[in-house]
């Protein structure tokens, strides 16, 4: 029988349940902010956090119109294929815009408490006049996350978000 290869598992073990987080109490403790929110009232938008490490970046999506697309008056159809006939759909267009956040104070996402950020866009589609600056309130409470989206001094949007957990 080799011990050296039983202990060897065994230490590999253990560090792979330390890794794993089973012995830190402060990843138990600290409340973490979900990384999908869907809007719950008009505009429809999504925002992402997105955790780099030393930065964080934000990806939203905004809803902007939607429009009924027709097929044309002049199609022909065939007889025996209903199914190349076009169908009307509806179209909606989006904004995306992404960039880094920047806090004022580091978030600790305790309920009621509003957090502010600077957030720069560096990335939008469709093309937008680049970077806009944004500033950002953000506060959680019930498990509902309050954006408010200032440009200029100005509300630019209000929105109530819920978290996704997968997407």
């Amino acid at each position: 029988m080799n011990y050296n290869r039983i202990w060897g598992c065994l230490f590999l073990s253990l560090i792979y349940l330390q890794v794993a987080g089973c012995s830190s109490d402060k990843q138990l403790n600290q409340t973490v902010l979900a990384d999908k929110w869907v809007s719950t009232s008009n505009p429809k938008c999504e925002i992402w956090f997105q955790n780099w490490g030393g930065y964080q970046r934000l990806l939203m999506v905004i809803e902007s119109d939607t429009m009924e697309i027709k097929p044309s008056p002049y199609v022909t159809e065939k007889k025996d294929k209903p199914y190349l006939t076009p169908k009307p759909y509806n179209k909606v267009s989006k904004q995306q815009l992404k960039g880094n956040i920047y806090w004022n104070d580091a978030p600790k996402w305790e309920s009621g408490i509003v957090y502010n950020a600077r957030w720069e866009i560096d990335r939008a589609n469709p093309k937008i006049n680049l970077p806009q600056i944004y500033d950002i309130e953000l506060s959680l409470s019930d498990n509902t996350l309050k954006m408010k989206l200032i440009e200029d001094s100005e509300l630019y949007l209000s929105s109530d978000l819920k978290s996704i957990k997968s997407y």
